[in-house]
């Protein structure tokens, strides 16, 4: 019986538990991310992912294409999403108060940024900012508990925000797979996270 060199067998188990899936790194668990609970009112440790993955829209509370997508399409994402398991977070980015004024379906340009002060970033600004997402999630009729706050940017979510809103499609290990940039419909956001 002829032997193989030691370096031979190691390359022949390794591409055996490649082959045979033996060797195949585990899916890691998706990230968390500390953001502020509107509902809570307080920190909590987050990963925007449900069983199907996850979408989550950046916007600011003062942004009048935000209360459009908040007014006309998040009603039925929000929906579509308890329906797919898949999770659907809004994820205030800006240390200023104010609520924006929703244009209608056919024209969201006619809206109107809404004017509020700057909160900034301290404990008690972040406080401020959760009681002005109760009165916007109250005006738009969306649950406190699907709103967040990073006014700091903590998660890559405000990071890779260029244009509000953005709309992050997230797998379930918590990746972003796809991003829209502006105001998109709720079907396209569906048919892309279906898809993901």
């Amino acid at each position: 019986m002829r032997l193989l060199p030691k370096k031979s067998v190691w390359i022949v188990a390794a591409l055996s538990m490649l082959l045979t899936g033996c060797g195949e790194a585990q899916a890691s668990p998706p990230p968390h991310y500390k953001v502020w609970s509107v509902s809570q009112d307080s920190w909590q440790s987050r990963t925007f992912v449900g069983p199907q993955g996850g979408i989550v829209i950046t916007m600011a509370s003062w942004c009048k294409y935000c209360a459009w997508e908040a007014k006309w399409q998040e009603p039925k994402l929000l929906t579509w999403g308890r329906a797919h398991h898949v999770d659907v977070t809004l994820v205030d980015i800006s240390p200023r108060g104010g609520i924006g004024v929703a244009g209608p379906q056919n024209n969201p340009n006619i809206g109107k940024d809404g004017s509020g002060q700057y909160l900034g970033t301290s404990i008690q600004g972040i406080k401020a900012l959760g009681h002005v997402l109760q009165r916007y999630s109250a005006i738009y009729h969306e649950p406190p508990r699907q709103f967040t706050i990073d006014p700091t940017d903590r998660t890559p979510f405000a990071k890779k925000t260029q244009r509000l809103p953005t709309i992050f499609i997230l797998n379930a290990h918590g990746k972003i797979v796809y991003t829209f940039s502006g105001i998109t419909t709720a079907s396209r956001i569906e048919s892309q996270a279906a898809a993901s």
